[in-house]
């Protein structure tokens, strides 16, 4: 081979390592082009929603919207506690109030997919010792409708359940925090009476009673079953406010005269130190029901098992049991309200002790999940935290 077709081939192959490199070039081009695209509507987004939240005078909040299989946006805005610049991060915890018997409903399903206990078990086989002393409306409590809120049993959600806690701990002094005797007493009080056409009666008492049936089925307490449920899942669920975790976390707020806190007409710090007396009783029976905290990240992916769940793919329950713990009963089934919306299945609930507020959506069809957390519970934030949902559905739901 002669010296001119070997500079032919070297000048061939210059030209194919050129077009490869250019090539290569606008390839990357694209993929950064894209990347800066969704980084752009990312942060637009972000923008949009931290507008909402200054409007709404929200200290700070976390907020995610996920698929099936991965999370599309997450987000921290604002400061951990009014008056500093202490900023609120993905990783911060916030206290999600009854959105925590959508979780306790999620480890009766581990139960009894694994035959441990029935959605139809009746309270009084496990507790029979109790039936004598307890009003007959109360006999038939199945567990399902404890979760469901099928139950006459009184009121744990609103300033009348100090009137029930005094009385408990009248007749109870030298027992003031025992589920047990919780329970039994409950079970002694006069039922509520249903409006016409109302079937079901929003209260945490049935969770209370619940917790109980759980713990003699499976051997186990509460904090044991969400512990083994977070390592399970690979994510942190916690017992009590954000501060469990650390000093550092975000902080509760409220306005008093709102919430029957005080007079106050400004917004103020409120942690777990101001519930005192009748409120410690009040925070400890709602344990399995809603005193939890968590990050959004570790949400997000509970809400993800959901979800999958609900589109029929078994995972970490059973996806027979994913459709009973929200299709099990009508407007409002176990620990999550449901309802057809546009056509789509759309479960939701939201969560408030008065200091933190926190609002999930699942919406089936659409295969997306919305959380919303926020450190204030007071009227004004309800609504900002309406408009930045509203926001996310239009944005990821439509």
């Amino acid at each position: 081979m002669n010296a001119a077709s070997n500079n032919k081939f070297v000048i061939k192959g210059k030209m194919k390592m050129k077009k490869s490199i250019l090539l290569l070039i606008i390839l990357l081009s694209i993929l950064i082009n894209c990347k800066s695209q969704i980084l752009s509507e990312s942060q637009s987004v972000i923008h949009d929603i931290d507008s909402i939240r200054k409007v709404f005078h929200i200290p700070g909040l976390t907020f995610g919207v996920a698929n099936c299989d991965s999370t599309i946006i997450v987000g921290g805005l604002g400061i951990r506690v009014i008056n500093t610049f202490d900023f609120v991060t993905i990783n911060d915890y916030f206290h999600i109030a009854s959105l925590g018997k959508g979780v306790t409903s999620f480890i009766i399903g581990k139960l009894v997919d694994e035959g441990q206990i029935s959605w139809d078990t009746q309270f009084f086989d496990l507790f029979p010792e109790m039936k004598a002393k307890s009003r007959g409306e109360y006999h038939d409590l199945k567990l399902m409708d404890l979760l469901s809120m099928r139950t006459k049993l009184r009121s744990l959600n609103d300033w009348s359940v100090k009137q029930i806690i005094d009385g408990y701990n009248e007749e109870y002094k030298e027992d003031r925090f025992s589920y047990y005797n919780f329970a039994a007493y409950a079970l002694t009080l006069e039922p509520v009476k249903y409006d016409s056409g109302q079937f079901y009666n929003y209260t945490s008492m049935g969770y209370v009673l619940a917790n109980l049936m759980i713990q003699k089925a499976s051997g186990m307490n509460y904090s044991q079953l969400l512990e083994k449920t977070n390592k399970d899942l690979g994510v942190n669920f916690v017992i009590g406010w954000p501060q469990v975790i650390d000093e550092n976390q975000p902080s509760g707020h409220l306005i008093p005269s709102q919430s029957g806190w005080g007079e106050s007409d400004k917004l103020e710090v409120l942690n777990g130190e101001r519930f005192t007396d009748w409120g410690e009783d009040f925070l400890f029976y709602n344990i399995p029901s809603g005193h939890h905290s968590i990050s959004v990240v570790d949400y997000l992916k509970y809400l993800q098992l959901n979800l999958n769940g609900l589109n029929g793919q078994s995972n970490y329950l059973e996806a027979t049991s994913y459709d009973f713990i929200f299709n099990g009963a009508k407007e409002y089934s176990m620990g999550w309200g449901n309802e057809v919306v546009n056509g789509n299945h759309y479960y939701s609930h939201s969560g408030s002790a008065g200091n933190f507020l926190a609002r999930a959506i699942i919406i089936k069809e659409q295969k997306i999940v919305i959380l919303i957390m926020l450190n204030a519970g007071n009227g004004e934030t309800i609504g900002g935290m309406h408009q930045i949902i509203k926001y996310l559905e239009k944005k990821y739901a439509t």
